[in-house]
């Protein structure tokens, strides 16, 4: 009993030195052989394959052969994967190869599995390291607070908490400034899609009125010129129509006439042969005057002209008479002026 608090002691001084990562861990690892002949002494069966690889990972370590040491650390979890000293140091290692995603997982491990509590604080601490360096600052500050529920006197878990708080805020603000000035700028381009697909829009709506506009003119000018068409169709017709009807109204009027024609021609002969006729008459009853005439006396014919001439004398004398009445007037006028 007294050999197993003396152990403990020295983990705990050696864990709480300022001494360097290297030497820590060697002395740590020394103490494996101390825990494991305590177990033997308790009637429990030490693992020496584990020992020899975990002792063997340290002196690679220390030469900085780091990939030899992380294999023998494999190695020792491998034989005993619940080994909170064999995933401790699997954790260094790793941090070394920049591993550190691995390493955060070995450091979680090894804080679950180990019983003592400042091994436990120190896997936080040193996972906390590796996501403060990747700048995961909330896993951060959770890790660096699990290290001081372990040992609430660990000062440099204290300022790493305080320093990763300040961190995350500014990170959580320059995210928030940077989500808005995304968004705003999304919004921006936005608009502007909008305001670009309004435009297009306006302008296939004009096209589409321009288009629909141009159709309504071209068919209003087929739709004229088909009137046009049927109206000179119409016109021809028509005058097709007319030309017949005229032709027909000329035959008919020729026909009628040549009828007429005809008629007048028959009238013609017809007073042609009555004038004949007629004049066939007059001739006879000159003839007959003539004959009448031939038959007056000498004395007849002298009385006629005498009575002639007595009348001629009495018309000559009224005219005369007529002559001077009309120059008495004038006369009469002009005395008057």
């Amino acid at each position: 009993m007294k050999q197993s608090q003396f152990i403990n002691s020295l983990v705990h001084q050696f864990i709480n030195s300022s001494i360097n990562m290297k030497p820590y861990i060697i002395i740590i690892l020394s103490l494996i052989s101390i825990v494991n002949g305590q177990a033997q002494q308790n009637g429990q069966k030490p693992d020496k394959a584990v020992e020899k690889y975990i002792n063997k990972g340290l002196r690679a370590y220390n030469k900085a052969d780091y990939r030899e040491a992380e294999l023998d650390f494999r190695k020792a979890l491998a034989i005993d994967p619940v080994n909170a000293v064999a995933s401790y140091n699997l954790g260094l290692t790793q941090t070394e190869l920049d591993k550190n995603l691995e390493a955060a997982h070995y450091f979680e491990k090894a804080a679950k599995q180990a019983d003592d509590p400042l091994l436990k604080s120190k896997a936080y601490f040193n996972q906390g390291n590796v996501w403060f360096n990747k700048k995961k600052y909330d896993k951060a500050v959770e890790a660096y607070k699990n290290a001081l529920r372990q040992n609430p006197s660990d000062e440099e878990a204290r300022y790493n908490l305080a320093l990763a708080q300040q961190k995350l805020k500014q990170q959580q603000k320059k995210n928030k400034n940077k989500k808005n000035q995304k968004n705003k700028q999304q919004n921006k381009q936005k608009k502007n899609q909008q305001n670009k697909d309004q435009k297009n829009k306006n302008q296939k709506n004009k096209k589409d009125q321009n288009k629909q506009g141009q159709n309504k003119k071209d068919q209003q000018k087929n739709k004229n010129g088909q009137n046009k068409k049927n109206q000179n169709k119409q016109n021809k017709k028509d005058q097709n129509k007319k030309g017949k009807g005229d032709k027909k109204k000329d035959q008919n009027k020729q026909g009628k006439y040549q009828k007429d024609k005809g008629k007048q021609d028959q009238n013609q002969e017809k007073q042609k042969q009555q004038g004949g006729q007629k004049g066939q008459k007059q001739q006879e009853k000159q003839g007959q005057g003539q004959k009448r005439k031939a038959q007056l006396t000498p004395q007849q014919v002298k009385q006629i002209l005498v009575a002639l001439k007595n009348k001629e004398q009495k018309t000559q004398k009224k005219i005369k008479a007529k002559i001077l009445k009309g120059s008495s007037k004038k006369r009469k006028q002009d005395k008057d002026w």
